[in-house]
């Protein structure tokens, strides 16, 4: 079966906007256990010269503990949910057939990547579905090419991906006012999520999102919420002159960076521009605002708001029984451009199953006790 997203006349629709509110968060520690507390946040450091740095990104790559190619799926975000549910405004719906006032749930993965399909040139996505008591949960899982790939990483392809978290112990401390110390193994296992409720057009959403560091004078150790303080992103990416002008930007990557961004509301990406060696020489801010203007490769993000949209009121329609009658897979790759096609998969295939059957008892309880 398939459905297509037409890519005709986006010029003559409503854009849907998106508005976010953060309503909580977890940390993820070194053996990958969910914490309900904030012991993974960290500060944003700037180095005293961003246009001169030495940042050695496999420093120490031999002792890293690195984090599992396998998904995780939505067990820690699910975690999340059944320890608050409580912090879900109207945790009863006045529909009867509803639990929860949310139309999806997911992480920032799944929804940055449908949002990014109108300018993917080479991976595709396979996503999959299951309603619960009315709400829709999307899981993103690899493709058949992209489980190869993670499996069969050469040492270069690992120190690559290594890399980027190995740049953020550069830029980052447990504290304000402490310094970064890139000299710690590095542990990628370590996480810090906020958890974000969100109304895209007509839809409700509630996600998680990994955050990189935080911009705060502030040392903060009992919430975020309610706090002031800037979500930042850190990116590294190749310098191939003095003047540390990057010429390898594509549409795809602007995409999938500004999406990013924009489901946390940042507003700036701090990018490590690194030499063939893999250190990085120098610092450079990007305003959020500004990826999509850059010359050459400029992009209209509307295209991936409306496709996204387009996309999440497909799936209301097509998804309509239950999670223990059977799972929907949709999966899309670039060669099919505006056809997604789906099928429905059944309730406990090993393979996507996702929604797990200790969250939905923990659910069916709390339900049971606060009618």
């Amino acid at each position: 079966m398939s459905f297509q997203i037409d890519f005709v006349n986006f010029s003559q629709q409503m854009i849907p906007t998106l508005t976010i509110e953060l309503i909580g968060h977890y940390s993820i520690n070194g053996n990958s256990q969910y914490l309900d507390n904030l012991s993974q946040l960290k500060y944003y450091v700037p180095p005293s010269n961003p246009n001169n740095v030495n940042f050695d990104l496999i420093k120490n790559f031999e002792s890293t503990h690195h984090k599992s190619t396998e998904h995780t799926k939505l067990d820690n975000l699910l975690r999340w949910i059944s320890n608050h549910f409580d912090r879900l405004d109207r945790p009863l719906s006045t529909q009867k057939e509803r639990w929860l006032d949310i139309d999806f749930i997911f992480d920032r993965g799944a929804i940055k990547t449908i949002l990014s399909s109108p300018y993917k040139k080479n991976d595709g996505w396979i996503i999959c579905a299951s309603k619960y008591r009315g709400t829709i949960y999307l899981c993103k899982f690899y493709t058949d090419k992209k489980e190869y790939q993670e499996a069969n990483r050469t040492l270069l392809e690992q120190q690559t991906c290594s890399s980027g978290y190995k740049f953020e112990q550069y830029m980052v401390a447990d504290h304000p006012a402490h310094k970064p110390d890139p000299s710690l193994s590095l542990n990628e296992c370590e996480e810090f999520l906020c958890m974000f409720k969100a109304k895209f057009g007509n839809h409700s959403l509630l996600y998680s999102a990994e955050i990189d560091g935080i911009v705060s004078q502030q040392f903060i150790t009992d919430t975020l919420i309610g706090k002031t303080f800037e979500i930042i992103e850190l990116k590294t990416f190749p310098m191939y002159n003095k003047n540390g002008d990057i010429f390898f930007f594509s549409q795809e990557r602007i995409s999938e960076w500004w999406n990013q961004s924009y489901l946390a509301d940042i507003k700036r990406i701090i990018c490590g521009l690194k030499d063939k060696n893999n250190i990085v020489r120098m610092i450079k801010e990007y305003p959020v605002c500004s990826l999509p203007k850059l010359p050459k490769w400029s992009c209209d993000m509307n295209r991936c708001k409306i496709f996204c949209n387009r996309f999440l009121n497909k799936i209301k329609r097509i998804v309509i029984k239950d999670h223990n009658e059977c799972m929907y897979k949709f999966h899309w790759n670039p060669s099919t451009k505006n056809v997604v096609n789906y099928n429905e998969e059944a309730p406990d295939h090993e393979k996507y199953f996702f929604l797990k059957p200790w969250f939905v008892d923990k659910a069916e309880e709390y339900k049971k006790h606060s009618q």
